[in-house]
């Protein structure tokens, strides 16, 4: 049966897999297109995209391209077959490309996932299946009752024929396309890749948390022992992985592991970088794309958590031609200060949700309850640039609250200005946290991120209102 899958088999799937990856690394440079028909969205005026890092997937820091007429058309300097994300407002549309493709596309306003993107092109039913599969990646993951069936019964390679059988069958829609020819060699491989890794990764994450609630040590000797055939199933040395998004989640799961780093420990650790020190341990190629992404990440987010410079110097040292030091170096700036459009209140004593509402009286809110340690929250920022325009159309007043301690206030003005959030910032104190936790978690616990959406009459309409990435907070407030 083409979808046995044991132990013993595994290294022979990976042999397998990296026959075909390495047809894809024959360096192949030209350009490729994509266009884009936004007829239906007049409102848009710009797009962002995502645009590879050398060789390497990106979705840490975006490039504007304008709208005009309603329409875009970007040439790619591509070197090699990768995944490139674009946003159209809050929507996240993802194309596999190669040197050569030209991609059309034409996005409509309204309608079900299955009819919103029309693609014509290069392995345009590739490109369609892709989007529609992954645009609620929950709904295609194992079930809970069928992953615990599959780990916690039978021997550990009935568990692993059982978790095979359901990757393979997920791969099904895709291996037709391939068969009948509606995408090509490259397409199949590099979108199989990254299947691969959603579905690993995810049945990993999980099969993990059960291991940490259960006390039987033969089952959790079994699960151990899943996790680890699962992970060189990811393929940990795959190159591929760096070139799609789930498998660069995979690596960086795979490599940040305490497991990981622990049996690493003998060797010398250059990089002192927090939950990210496993990278370092990485074969060289995977190396230089795990650490310089990271240290997008931080620049890009703001986050501190490690010695950004002290790496950064070091990583210069390690990979001076690599092109993560040329973002970086645009990125590793000072923060400006606050623009007219950016208010860091530090003045006006708001002690309860009612004292925002009458500061803002006659205008509709959207409030963002956040904080600086949270990366979700810090994830959200980049989708206000495209919300702007439709909120000060409906005069819609964001207002930023965070929920840090008072002695996080220089970082929290640093994320603001760093991520040129336009709106009003608000640190809150302990009452207005206080009424903050009474009113919309009932008393419960306080968490982040949070977003509240306000009508200009000063009803909540919504004390969960979409975050600002979900297309659906658009359809809420073209509605105030």
């Amino acid at each position: 049966m083409r979808y046995k899958f044991t132990e013993n088999k595994v290294t022979h799937l990976r042999l397998g897999l990296l026959a075909v990856s390495m047809f894809l690394f024959i360096n192949v440079f030209g350009n490729a297109k994509i266009t884009g028909d936004l007829t239906e969205r007049t409102t848009v005026t710009e797009i962002a995209i995502f645009l590879p890092v050398d060789i390497y997937t990106n979705d840490q820091m975006e490039t504007r391209y304008p709208v005009v007429n309603h329409k875009f058309s970007i040439d790619l300097d591509i070197k090699q077959p990768i995944f490139v994300k674009i946003l159209i407002g809050a929507r996240k549309i993802y194309f596999l490309v190669k040197p050569g493709d030209d991609i059309r596309f034409k996005y409509f306003d309204s309608g079900s996932i299955d009819n919103i993107i029309k693609f014509n092109g290069s392995n345009a039913p590739g490109q369609r299946w892709y989007n529609v599969y992954t645009y609620q990646p929950l709904n295609n993951f194992i079930g809970n009752g069928q992953l615990l069936d599959a780990i916690s019964t039978g021997s550990l390679n009935q568990s692993l024929h059982a978790l095979g059988l359901y990757v393979y069958k997920e791969g099904l829609p895709l291996d037709s396309l391939y068969r009948t020819r509606q995408v090509d060699k490259v397409f199949w491989t590099l979108a199989k890749t990254d299947l691969r890794s959603m579905h690993v990764l995810n049945m990993i994450r999980r099969i993990t948390y059960l291991e940490d609630r259960i006390s039987d040590k033969k089952l959790i000797t079994k699960y151990k022992n899943i996790v680890r055939v699962l992970n060189r199933l990811a393929g940990p040395e795959d190159l591929l992985n760096t070139r799609s998004y789930f498998g660069k989640m995979s690596l960086g799961n795979y490599y940040s592991d305490s497991l990981y780093t622990v049996s690493n420990s003998n060797k010398e650790e250059v990089y002192h970088m927090g939950p990210y020190t496993g990278y370092q341990y990485a074969p060289n190629t995977l190396r230089q794309f795990l650490i310089g992404d990271i240290l997008l990440f931080q620049q890009v987010t703001g986050t501190e958590e490690y010695d950004f410079k002290k790496a950064f110097n070091q990583y210069k040292k390690e990979f001076s031609k690599s092109a993560y030091i040329t973002l970086i170096n645009q990125l590793n700036k000072p923060a400006g200060t606050a623009g007219i459009n950016i208010l860091l209140d530090t003045v006006t004593t708001y002690n309860s949700i009612d004292d925002i509402k009458k500061h803002f009286k006659g205008k509709a809110v959207y409030i963002d309850l956040w904080a600086t340690w949270c990366i979700p929250c810090r994830a959200e920022f980049g989708y206000y640039k495209s919300l702007m325009p439709m909120m000060k159309q409906k005069n819609i007043q964001p207002v930023f609250i965070s929920i840090d301690a008072p002695a996080a206030k220089a970082s929290w003005k640093k994320l603001v200005l760093m991520n040129n959030l336009e709106g009003a910032h608000i640190l809150a104190n302990s009452r207005l946290k206080a009424d903050i936790v009474k009113l919309v978690y009932k008393n419960g616990q306080l968490s982040v991120p949070r977003y509240l959406l306000i009508n200009n009459k000063g009803q909540v309409v919504d004390w969960n209102a979409p975050r600002p990435s979900d297309e659906r907070l658009v359809k809420v407030i073209s509605k105030l």
